[in-house]
């Protein structure tokens, strides 16, 4: 098993990305492939390849030269991308008004988000609106809704 401090690791990196006019949206450590997964966002546009490579250069370079990761390991930056994972309250707040997939204990839901704070979402869903602590989410993630025969 290896040792990866996340929110170490978040701290030192959003050192780097802000400047570069981006901010960190998740980090992920599989142990399996030891890959470490830096998801980056922008408040106004969007992310490119380009800017993914600029920023997955600037953070090795970090990374490498640091203590932080004590062993190999694979290094991957990329968007959160349209289908973007909903795993930290600012996640659900920055969603506000999209449409969400979110699978519960018992069950999965669809609706849009309306509200979110520190604790809980509330969904619309339908005629009713349901208010759903974090910790009873398994998995969310945003959805989109495809009208067929319309041109974005």
């Amino acid at each position: 098993m290896y040792n990866v401090d996340l929110k170490r690791i978040e701290s030192i990196l959003k050192e780097i990305v802000e400047p570069m006019d981006f901010r960190i949206y998740d980090i992920q450590f599989n142990e399996v492939s030891r890959t470490l997964k830096v998801f980056i966002d922008r408040e106004q546009g969007s992310v490119t390849i380009k800017d993914c490579e600029k920023v997955s250069s600037a953070l090795s370079d970090i990374l490498d030269n640091s203590d932080i990761i004590d062993f190999q390991y694979t290094l991957e930056v990329s968007s959160p991308g349209i289908e973007r994972h909903l795993t930290r309250p600012e996640h659900f707040q920055w969603a506000r008004g999209k449409m969400a997939e979110i699978i519960l204990k018992n069950r999965k839901i669809k609706g849009y988000i309306r509200e979110a704070n520190q604790h809980s979402v509330r969904i619309a869903q339908d005629a009713e609106e349901l208010i759903i602590n974090y910790d009873e989410i398994i998995k969310a993630k945003i959805t989109e809704e495809i009208d067929y025969g319309k041109r974005r």
